[in-house]
């Protein structure tokens, strides 16, 4: 299976960053950048400043292509040419020529190359998103598509429950979540290894099948883009368009989009050559998953060296959370319940949340 990176889209909903982070207008933001819209969605509705790190170069061509596709390009446009929306070839072709002047060469370079983003569109083009997608069709068949599309027909919670538990709650599915995530064919083609260093022999389909149920009933389908992708391969509804690109946030990140800057490094590396203060909230995304014990403890050392304190961190993780350092217990405090509170309405809930706040002193 070829594919460009491991991502498409970033699978931390931006709702969460912002309530667990407590974002203020002037604070300064490290983060992953991973596919890009965690750092555009928290822009697009927090006067912040953004630092997005990334040791991977293609997934930060893929960050840099959606913030100029945003700015330049209308909205909807922008929507079809990445593709959340569907469109044509040509018209994808027709985007980027007009965006091209707008990219550095060496990334105008790089998508050229990449001619596959004209027919499916970039964000399609990552590995989780390509394996995901030789399954989500046997899901909607078995499932009856017309009875999971009733699921995007509420105004209401608890109505949308009620109508998942009545049609669409079905034992068939687990089936399908023990294929598409049976760990000799997910470790191989789904997920890159390194981010299952802490997986074990942990069963990851029984894992994301009892998470599924939240997926499509925590919140409301129609406004859940990361719903309705994981199930159609696109988005539905307007009105579920990440925030960069709904009409208030695209305005609002047209006008701060200076505030957000891209670095090809790792978060630790990155780290060591700040100054004390240079930031005072970090999105750690599921960064903990990757990495050994070893290499968290020295990033939570770095960011409690380098922080403006008091300060918040929000860690995601599915397979491991690493303990705290406990020459840091006194310092970094997890906030447990908080966690569990944000994960009962988080629009992709199958991360455990781990918000903590830095104490000054």
């Amino acid at each position: 299976m070829k594919f460009l990176f491991n991502f498409g889209f970033s699978q931390d909903d931006a709702e969460t960053e912002r309530k667990a982070l407590d974002l203020q207008p002037g604070d300064k933001v490290l983060c992953i950048a991973s596919a890009g819209e965690v750092p555009l969605n928290l822009l697009a509705f927090s006067d912040v400043f953004i630092d997005a790190v990334d040791i991977s170069l293609p997934q930060l061509s893929l960050a840099k292509l959606k913030l100029t596709a945003a700015i330049h390009l209308d909205p909807k446009e922008a929507a079809r040419f990445l593709g959340y929306l569907p469109a044509t070839t040509e018209e994808r072709h027709r985007a980027f020529r007009h965006l091209a002047d707008h990219l550095d060469p060496s990334e105008r370079t790089f998508w050229k190359q990449h001619p596959e983003m004209f027919s499916k569109g970039a964000v399609n083009l990552g590995r989780f998103e390509q394996y995901l997608s030789r399954f989500n069709w046997l899901g909607l068949k078995i499932l009856n598509k017309k009875k999971v599309l009733g699921l995007f027909s509420f105004d209401d919670v608890a109505e949308q429950r009620e109508y998942f538990d009545r049609y669409l709650e079905t034992r068939r599915v687990k089936l399908i979540f023990k294929i598409a995530f049976h760990p000799k064919i997910y470790r191989k083609r789904g997920m890159d290894e390194a981010g299952l260093i802490h997986s074990g022999r942990r069963n990851i389909a029984d894992f994301f099948y009892a998470k599924f149920r939240d997926f499509c009933t925590a919140t409301l389908a129609r406004k859940n883009y990361f719903l309705q992708f994981m199930l159609f391969n696109r988005i539905l509804f307007d009105e579920a368009l990440p925030e960069y690109l709904s009409e208030e946030g695209n305005g609002a990140l047209r006008k701060r989009s200076g505030q957000l800057k891209f670095y090809h490094t790792s978060i630790t590396n990155y780290l060591k050559n700040q100054a004390q203060g240079a930031f005072n909230k970090f999105a750690l995304s599921n960064i903990g998953d990757w990495m050994t014990g070893e290499e968290y403890a020295e990033l939570l050392h770095l960011i409690e060296q380098k922080a403006q304190k008091p300060g918040r961190i929000l860690l995601r993780y599915i397979h491991y959370a690493h303990k705290i350092p406990e020459d840091l217990q006194h310092i970094i405090l997890p906030e447990y319940t908080f966690g569990q509170e944000l994960e009962k309405v988080d629009r992709f809930p199958f991360y455990n949340l781990i918000p903590m706040s830095i104490k000054t002193g």
